[in-house]
């Protein structure tokens, strides 16, 4: 099994720790948040290649923001598909406050899949723990991406009358 950190020396001369994150939801290349992995002033992020879950997990789309959400239920949906990036420890705290780690997403680290012959990796991954039962009952997906069916709508588009928070609250399970 590889490390999920390693030390690479930066331009000028001081080692920094890069961690594996797997995406799959608006984050991944060509989707609606991936700008904030490819921003610089964020912290560090390379993509690291293409991965997919070990274990079945439900990925969902839920919020009147047509946020994907990956819950964590292991055994019930497919095995899903995203990407590894390298990041650093300020592009790791950027993305822990956009997923709201404290009251939305808990990030933690799963073995994800990197094909047959290199096998798996441990990478952090943001899961969401705290959820109203009825987003079982929603479709699940085994790769996520931005449609005109369910438009994703970013952050700063957001009503502050209705967080996102509030489309969770209601009779969330711990899982």
């Amino acid at each position: 099994m590889m490390s999920t950190s390693f030390f690479i020396l930066t331009f000028n001369g001081v080692s920094k720790s890069l961690h594996k994150l797997f995406v799959c939801g608006a984050l991944k290349y060509g989707q609606p948040n991936h700008s904030i992995l490819a921003n610089d002033a964020n912290g560090l992020a390379k993509y690291w290649c293409k991965a997919t879950t070990t274990e079945k997990l439900p990925l969902v789309i839920a919020t009147r923001y047509n946020i994907p959400f990956l819950l964590n239920k292991p055994g019930l949906g497919y095995y899903v598909t995203g990407e590894i990036y390298e990041v650093d420890t300020r592009m790791l705290d950027c993305l822990d406050n956009l997923e709201d780690c404290q009251d939305i997403f808990k990030r933690e680290k799963l073995d994800m899949n990197i094909g047959v012959e290199d096998g798996t990796v441990p990478c952090w991954v943001y899961l969401l723990q705290k959820y109203p039962e009825k987003l079982l009952n929603l479709p699940y997906l085994s790769s996520y991406a931005n449609s005109s069916e369910h438009p994703y709508v970013q952050r700063q588009k957001r009503t502050h009358k209705h967080p996102a928070q509030e489309d969770l609250t209601y009779t969330a399970t711990a899982q």
